[in-house]
């Protein structure tokens, strides 16, 4: 017994130096990025375009319609058989058919979005040409989910953000370098477009080209997959309102140069967990597998032990960040160090996000989706509340506020939950 789990935690601990590798990189990439909007846009105009890409981004959760785990899932345990395979490409088949006309309506009716909703006119032109962007976003980050089925975890990290990211910055970069009176909201939001179809491109060639794979168009019925992912598309939306609706709403209630302090701040702060994607990335397959097998004293061991690994590491990052807040705002360009305080703030609940461990994968990887919804649908309702709240009263500090409690109190509730039903905390 002895040997096997070192034997386990010895391939647990590869597997996660390699999907480290992959994030730090996109992490790097996403830090790069958002400097180089905040540092070469005046402020309005860098904040209406990451207003742009955090909406898409949230869009793009949405229309993947709480399919993520769910295929997730299927294809750990049943690895890439055809009954697995069918369900990615019904899943697919569901995102196109929904997504393509929803981007339409968004393009033909982004002014109006922007006039009466965020209350910016200027905002119509980014949306415009952000929202082509939507079917490919949703296509090649289920995708990236089938990748880490099968521990691809740098494939997987290029079909999430590192791709995207890391075409944007040549994109961009072009432009600065030969054009740099072309440095607009609207021109990035086009780079950002041609980058997610790009990628969206590569992501089917990459997937489909492996034996035993076939993108054939199947029956747009699946009781067992509408059921499942159902669960998880009302805890992925209200999983949204507590990670998201800070940014948003202050989209719609503060001036765009307001959202880049929140934006910047928030991207920063989300560094603070990227040992948590790391992580789950490798132990989500895990899980599933191992509940298939009946094997919870695994799951359990292996929950304890990357929960924490997950703290020992993210201790120092956190001390750096609290100590020296002002100066990485400074990286993003003039006035920026101002929102170190938000940078502090929104670090706390990032740090309870990695401190409770993987919760939402635990409930999710053992089919207990509607017990992670059951969370979400009280958590996401109490995000929006007390967003809308704060942030009438507080401004940006509100926001940042808002942003915190949310996370810490999802994060809470899911582990109180997994107590529940799996008979353990992963923390100790």
């Amino acid at each position: 017994m002895a040997h096997t789990l070192a034997t386990g935690r010895k391939a647990t601990f590869v597997k996660i130096t390699y999907a480290a590798t992959a994030k730090v990189t996109s992490a790097f990439i996403l830090f790069i990025l958002t400097a180089l909007v905040t540092r070469n846009m005046p402020g309005e105009e860098a904040g209406l375009f990451l207003l742009g890409i955090s909406l898409l981004g949230v869009m793009s959760v949405i229309f993947r319609l709480g399919l993520d785990n769910v295929i997730l899932r299927f294809l750990s345990a049943h690895s890439n058989n055809s009954f697995a395979q069918d369900k990615l490409n019904r899943g697919l088949q569901w995102i196109v058919t929904l997504s393509i006309p929803a981007a339409l309506f968004g393009i033909i009716n982004s002014k109006y979005i922007a006039i009466y909703i965020f209350q910016k006119p200027e905002f119509g032109d980014v949306l415009f040409w952000l929202l082509p962007a939507l079917p490919a976003m949703a296509i090649f980050f289920l995708l990236s989910f089938a990748f880490q089925s099968q521990h691809r975890v740098i494939t997987t990290a290029i079909f999430q953000k590192l791709g995207i990211s890391s075409l944007f910055i040549i994109g961009f970069g072009y432009l600065l370098f030969n054009m740099p009176s072309s440095i607009s909201a609207v021109n990035s939001a086009k780079i950002y477009t041609v980058a997610a179809i790009i990628i969206c491109v590569a992501a089917i060639v990459t997937w489909y080209r492996q034996s035993g794979t076939k993108l054939s168009l199947t029956s747009f019925s699946d009781h067992e997959l509408k059921s499942a992912s159902l669960n998880l598309w009302v805890a992925s939306c209200m999983g949204l309102a507590v990670e998201w609706s800070g940014l948003l709403i202050a989209g719609v209630i503060l001036t765009a140069e307001d959202v880049a302090l929140l934006s910047a701040a928030q991207r920063t702060a989300m560094l603070t967990s990227f040992v948590l994607m790391v992580v789950n990335m490798v132990v989500a397959p895990r899980y599933a597998k191992m509940w298939k097998e009946s094997n919870l004293p695994g799951i359990e061991r292996l929950a304890k032990y990357s929960t924490r690994g997950m703290v020992t590491m993210v201790i120092p990052v956190v001390i750096i960040i609290f100590l020296f807040s002002e100066q990485l705002m400074s990286l993003f360009g003039v006035g920026y160090e101002a929102a170190g305080i938000l940078l502090i703030i929104m670090t706390i609940g990032q740090f309870i996000n990695v401190s409770t461990g993987s919760v939402g994968y635990l409930l999710n990887m053992s089919g207990h989706e509607e017990d992670f919804r059951k969370v979400t649908l009280m958590t996401g309702p109490i995000s929006i509340i007390i967003s809308i709240l704060f942030i009438t009263e507080l401004g940006l500090m509100g926001a940042a506020i808002a942003t915190a409690i949310s996370v810490g109190i999802q994060n809470v509730a899911a582990l109180i939950m997994v107590k529940k039903r799996l008979g353990f905390i992963p923390i100790g």
